[in-house]
């Protein structure tokens, strides 16, 4: 496991899904899924990358903020209140 540089800006699930403007529950499906890296402090309370095969229920995930930023899915990447992120735009704009 490789331990998180000390200047590293870091956010809890709860922080995580509201930059990205999801639930909690979505950001813990994207972790399994390898779109968002995960990460949990270690027995010396180092923190570390979560590794994939760690089943660990209960423990507190925590994220990057840089790999928050990184993941932007295109349903989040129109602006709130357009349609399926489709806008009109009018004749001559």
């Amino acid at each position: 496991m490789t331990p998180v540089p000390n200047a590293a800006q870091v956010m809890n699930t709860k922080g995580a899904a509201r930059r990205l403007g999801c639930s909690e529950t979505w950001i813990h499906k994207l972790v399994p899924a390898g779109k968002l890296k995960a990460h949990i402090y270690d027995e010396n309370g180092v923190l570390v990358e979560r590794q994939s095969e760690e089943k660990r229920q209960g423990q507190g995930l925590y994220f990057l903020t840089v790999d928050v930023d990184t993941y932007r899915p295109d349903v989040l990447q129109s602006p709130r209140g357009s349609k399926n992120g489709l806008i009109a735009l009018e004749d001559g704009l």
